[in-house]
């Protein structure tokens, strides 16, 4: 039947009118199912990505039967979401610059420390302590003697040329200034081949800083380390010599390590309270050490600090059957030519092993471990010795010891970790050639 229109009546539809209506009501609902379509990808992709942004709230499991990965449903998703934005503080939900997903960095940091192939560090600042490292970067210490990367202050595990840069970035993140990506060179362990440590360059980029403390960072190898298969045999003829102090290339004496080690943890044992314990054993030793310590007194000097200036060390390297170095240490006395220039016998302090395994420096409460350097250069012997609390496995001190054919220079920094107030401490003692090994 025809229908009144706004200006008449209206004619009657004819078929193909009918068909027409009928093709674009089709196409219309096509397009409608298609849209409905793309719509619920969308939103099923971007609920998948928001789902682990938002921290979940208590529930028991017989609850959690939606299809979303935390096996919510969409109504838990909202109800979660809106108890974490009440929880936000006001000017964080305020501020545009402050806001941020919700989601901790302990939640985001968990997502990445499972890959094998990133070296990634989660660390509390300014002190660097170790909060977590990913698979990757824990597998540079399998062979380590660091029980776990937990609760290591990260300063420990780079050189000591690197320590400025940590603690300036350190300090840099607390004052609320943006930092860049920097260079380290880190102290690793070889994985396979001889026991060794590995000191590769690595590029340390910022993944997520906060003034509130927070740090991680994604360290970039710009090296990897060969493999030691074996140590070259001529190391035993190189490095074996009569080595003395030199006052004007060194700002400590053997006391003063000792003491700044002591300071740290104060029943560890130092080489200088060692080596004066095996010298009281020879009776014209213990003589002159006697004369000494009266005259302490006049000459206003502590008795240790003055016989460490009075001491000659013999180095003595050696390899075992399993070609692993090791070094025998030995001290004299030795008085200037002005009083009669005595020399007293050689005695053993102590055997050195670097195997990786304790030394004879450790005691009940410290264990103490001795690397050498995988390095190229054949003129150069590099140890670095760590000292570790044997009841937790965390290192708290390091000393490097770098030995060429004309002396050995011994260098340390000394703190607790980055938060420390002060710089490190450094101290270094190079001993210097005197003469070759004495085989008497």
């Amino acid at each position: 039947a025809a229908g009144q229109g706004r200006y008449g009546p209206l004619a009657p539809a004819g078929p193909g009118m009918e068909r027409g209506r009928g093709r674009d009501l089709g196409r219309k609902k096509a397009r409608d199912k298609q849209n409905a379509l793309v719509t619920r990808e969308q939103t099923k992709k971007l609920l998948d990505v928001l789902d682990p942004l938002i921290p979940q709230g208590e529930r028991s499991l017989g609850e959690l039967r939606g299809s979303l990965p935390s096996r919510r449903t969409l109504l838990h998703l909202l109800e979660d979401l809106v108890t974490h934005l009440r929880a936000m503080p006001a000017s964080s939900r305020a501020s545009r610059r402050e806001r941020k997903p919700g989601v901790s960095l302990e939640e985001a940091t968990a997502r990445v420390m499972s890959s094998r192939r990133e070296r990634i560090v989660s660390v509390e600042l300014p002190s660097w302590r170790i909060k977590c490292g990913s698979v990757g970067l824990e597998g540079y210490y399998v062979r380590s003697p660091l029980r776990k990367l937990e609760g290591q202050c990260f300063l420990h595990l780079v050189e000591n040329e690197s320590l400025d840069v940590l603690r300036a970035t350190g300090r840099a993140v607390m004052r609320g200034k943006a930092v860049g990506p920097f260079f380290v060179d880190l102290r690793t362990f070889s994985r396979e081949g001889m026991v060794c440590l590995n000191v590769i360059r690595c590029r340390v980029i910022p993944a997520h800083v906060s003034c509130k403390g927070e740090g991680v960072f994604v360290l970039e190898a710009q090296e990897e380390a060969e493999v030691r298969h074996a140590w070259p045999g001529d190391l035993v003829g190189k490095f074996c010599m009569v080595v003395r102090r030199d006052p004007g290339t060194s700002n400590a004496c053997a006391y003063d390590i000792d003491q700044a080690l002591r300071g740290l943890v104060s029943e560890s044992r130092g080489f200088m309270m060692e080596a004066l314990k095996v010298l009281s054993t020879d009776h014209a030793s213990q003589s002159i050490m006697e004369r000494v310590r009266g005259s302490m007194q006049s000459l206003g000097s502590s008795f240790a600090t003055y016989m460490s200036r009075l001491a000659d060390t013999h180095l003595s390297l050696g390899m075992d059957e399993e070609n692993n170095p090791f070094v025998d240490y030995y001290v004299r006395m030795r008085l200037p030519q002005l009083v009669g220039g005595f020399k007293s016998n050689w005695k053993r302090v102590m055997k050195m092993a670097y195997d990786g395994g304790e030394t004879e420096l450790g005691d009940e409460n410290t264990n103490v471990h001795g690397f050498v350097h995988n390095q190229g250069e054949e003129d150069l012997l590099k140890v670095t010795m760590l000292y570790l609390h044997s009841s937790t496995g965390i290192c708290y001190f390091s000393r490097r010891f770098t030995t060429t054919p004309m002396g050995t220079l011994q260098s340390v920094r000394v703190f607790r970790d980055g938060s420390d107030e002060e710089s490190p401490r450094h101290l270094y003692i190079n001993m210097v050639k005197v003469a070759e090994e004495d085989r008497s």
